[in-house]
């Protein structure tokens, strides 16, 4: 099993790509792209399967990190992918996903430090 800051890592690593993905051309250049529309999804489904395993583990979770909203994602990636709204998708890549690796980094040093 992966510990909590590895999952953790994972996910802001994840968050990272998912916003590198979208950076250049905005939304008519990210909704006539598939490839990069497979990636920042993709990049989403990690991000959420990193923090749901985070969190089962953590004893308390940070309320600044939106961790159900995050599992939520994941699931409607996976279990419901018809339901797939592409201008969210984009939105969360573009104006989410950079402020939640930071509030992860944050969270990785604050656990990292405590460990040592």
């Amino acid at each position: 099993m992966r510990s909590i800051v590895e999952l953790l890592i994972d996910a802001r690593d994840y968050a990272r790509r998912a916003s590198d993905f979208v950076k250049n051309g905005g939304y008519s250049a990210f909704a006539a792209d598939r490839l990069r529309q497979d990636a920042v999804c993709f990049c989403l489904v990690v991000i959420g399967e990193a923090c749901g395993q985070a969190a089962r583990q953590m004893l308390m979770l940070p309320p600044e990190i939106p961790w159900s909203a995050i599992k939520a994602m994941r699931n409607i990636l996976v279990h419901e992918f018809w339901q797939i709204d592409l201008a969210i998708i984009y939105n969360i890549a573009h104006d989410d996903a950079v402020l939640l690796a930071d509030d992860l980094d944050r969270l990785i040093k604050q656990l990292s430090s405590a460990e040592t």
